[in-house]
């Protein structure tokens, strides 16, 4: 039995197995285009059907977690059209002669560098939500859909470095007995969404997150953001009154 401590960010006990949440990296190339308004004609496709799937999220989530939770994907479009990143990759692609994927990628990554840089819990936290539009995005470009949750079968505790806003609202909730994250804070908006959805969820717990593998039998406690790796009976039975 082993105890890692995190933050707590949605109230509540969770005990089961834990599923770990894990992403194909995206390997975004550099190269040169001939053509910069055939390659922009694809960011706009993709900006289309980025949208499209934000939409989707918004509708979920205010079936779930209320109106004012949904916001969440209104501010994800607003970040998609912000006229400095559309500037700094259209600048790319038509002065630089580069593919829209690179620059997409190194503009959203600059720009979620600078608001990680401030210190302020709240503003920090808003460079995920940078970095899930426009993975969204360029998972729309490259035709990458992989699903980190297909093989969510049984009722489980989700195990992530990070959880994005989109990744959160859109798991089976049938499925999701709680949140356990190695980074976050608070006022993130996975905690956000947890609290919404009423799911017990610790986040910035570390890299001792790392530690947990697949089917690895879990206690978190959003009260007070402890998480138990492999706890004997009797902790089991003691966390088990309290849910």
């Amino acid at each position: 039995m082993k105890a890692i401590s995190g933050i707590p960010a949605s109230y509540g006990i969770a005990i089961g197995p834990a599923f770990i949440f894990d992403r194909v990296e995206m390997v975004i190339e550099t190269y040169s285009i001939d053509d910069s308004a055939a390659e922009w004609a694809r960011f706009e496709a993709a900006q289309v059907e980025t949208r499209r799937q934000l939409d989707e999220a918004y509708q979920v989530t205010v079936e779930d977690c209320g109106e004012e939770a949904a916001e969440i994907f209104n501010a994800q479009k607003l970040m998609l059209d912000d006229p400095e990143l559309i500037s700094g990759v259209k600048t790319a692609v038509e002065n630089d002669k580069v593919n829209v994927e690179s620059a997409l990628y190194k503009t959203s990554e600059a720009f979620a560098s600078q608001l990680e840089a401030i210190e302020d819990e709240y503003l920090s936290a808003r460079a995920l939500d940078i970095r899930d539009v426009s993975s969204r995005c360029l998972r729309n470009l490259i035709g990458l859909n992989d699903s980190p949750a297909a093989g969510l079968k049984t009722p489980s505790i989700i195990v992530s470095n990070d959880l994005t806003p989109s990744d959160t609202i859109l798991l089976d909730k049938e499925l999701v007995l709680g949140f356990c994250t190695a980074l976050g804070g608070s006022t993130s908006h996975t905690a956000i969404l947890a609290r919404g959805l009423g799911t017990p969820a610790v986040v910035g717990a570390g890299d001792q997150v790392k530690q947990i593998n697949n089917g690895d039998n879990l206690i978190i406690d959003g009260d007070s953001g402890q998480i138990i790796i492999d706890p004997d009976q009797k902790t089991m039975d003691e966390q088990s009154v309290r849910m």
